[in-house]
């Protein structure tokens, strides 16, 4: 079984991966929506350096910044070519889909464990 550390490492490096495709892939302006990956990123690296406080403190906040990410308006859903002029290859878009996946699943995952212990 992963620790915690290992499994907000793993999704450090997925957020990394998935802002570091945004910003190879956009012409122009970053998305608003990139700002809340960037967040949730550099949140979890101060919860890792800073000692790991409660994890059952830190995940909504995490949870807050990728439901933000999704938000109507703002979010990435509703990115249209204007704001974000994306002009993805299939491979880039492929990946950003994947990582998109798996850092959902890690919610998911979470959400399944947390319902567990409530029963």
């Amino acid at each position: 079984m992963r620790t915690w550390r290992e499994e907000l490492n793993k999704l450090r490096d997925e957020l990394a991966q998935l802002t570091e495709l945004t910003e190879q892939e956009i012409c122009g302006s970053l998305p608003h929506f990139y700002r809340h990956f960037d967040t949730m990123k550099n949140n979890i690296e101060i919860f890792i350096y800073a000692g790991e406080g409660d994890i059952d403190d830190f995940l909504p906040v995490l949870e807050r910044d990728w439901r933000a990410s999704h938000e109507s308006l703002t979010g990435m859903l509703d990115c249209d070519q204007g704001e974000c002029d994306m002009k993805m290859d299939p491979a880039s878009w492929i990946s950003c889909l994947e990582l998109l996946l798996r850092v959902e699943k890690f919610f998911k995952q979470r959400k399944n464990e947390t319902d567990l212990k409530g029963e």
